[in-house]
């Protein structure tokens, strides 16, 4: 795709650019600082500045695009390519001090992810991938497991936020505790699509997300081989994910459907 590299590169900027302001920044929020923008939903002036210097970087490159932020919503162009962008993913273990959060921004044109980055900056491990070009971590490129079984490791999220759905996921998360060799909840779903994507876990379910949190991580985990869709195994971002190898993908995927649908 013509210009692909180029977005790639401009994600992976943008992508450190963040970073650096969530290390700069790391374990100096004070509580009075936290806001709530909902029940259990916080944000700081970290992922505002981060989002921010984010969007005012990708737009002094590519002002006719538009840009999607967690925080300030829409800006920038109208055109058919929207970057999509979470500046601190992983906003609670960030104000409590645990080093799992993440950048994470993506190219979107028209219905197709097709460049994206997610930088976890206190491992210093930047993560890429352009349609059709594979996905890399630090220059190395990666690609999804291929682990039995009775070896694979499944990470999740809970949904907090959604204490009507707790009893429905709880039946999921104990048929994949059954099923699997462990599960494991770090807290960011960028960083655990990232992870999934390089073979560190095998698989990855989570209900009602947000565009921007898997965005670039759906792409991550296809081009490292794997497979990604929603709870009807459909690509589509609707919040709704199970990503893995192909394998642990169709496992994973009967255990959603069993319980999640």
């Amino acid at each position: 795709m013509k210009g692909i590299n180029q977005f790639v590169q401009t994600a992976k900027e943008s992508a450190v650019l963040g970073g650096y302001i969530l290390k700069e920044n790391f374990r100096k929020v004070k509580i009075e600082e936290v806001e709530y923008k909902s029940k259990k939903d916080f944000v700081t002036y970290v992922d505002r500045l981060s989002e921010e210097r984010i969007k005012n970087f990708i737009l002094s490159v590519y002002p006719d695009h538009s840009f999607l932020g967690e925080e300030e919503g829409v800006a920038g162009g109208n055109g058919e390519y929207q970057w999509i962008v979470d500046p601190l993913d992983g906003t609670k273990n960030y104000i409590n001090g645990f080093e799992v959060f993440a950048v994470s921004v993506a190219l979107q044109k028209g219905s197709e992810i097709v460049a994206g980055a997610v930088y976890i900056p206190m491992f210093d491990k930047l993560y890429w991938a352009g349609k059709g070009e594979g996905a890399y971590c630090n220059g190395r490129r990666i690609s999804v497991s291929d682990r039995p079984l009775d070896m694979s490791i499944i990470a999740t999220g809970f949904p907090f936020r959604y204490e009507e759905e707790i009893d429905r996921y709880l039946k999921a998360f104990r048929e994949a505790m059954i099923t699997f060799s462990a599960v494991r909840r770090p807290g960011a779903a960028a960083v655990d699509l990232a992870l999934t994507a390089e073979g560190v876990f095998d698989g990855f379910f989570e209900m009602k997300l947000s565009k921007w949190d898997i965005a670039a991580g759906s792409l991550l985990v296809e081009e490292a081989g794997g497979v990604y869709t929603n709870f009807h195994g459909r690509r589509e971002l609707d919040g709704n994910v199970v990503a893995g190898g192909e394998r642990i993908h169709k496992i994973l995927l009967d255990i959603v459907q069993r319980n999640l649908i």
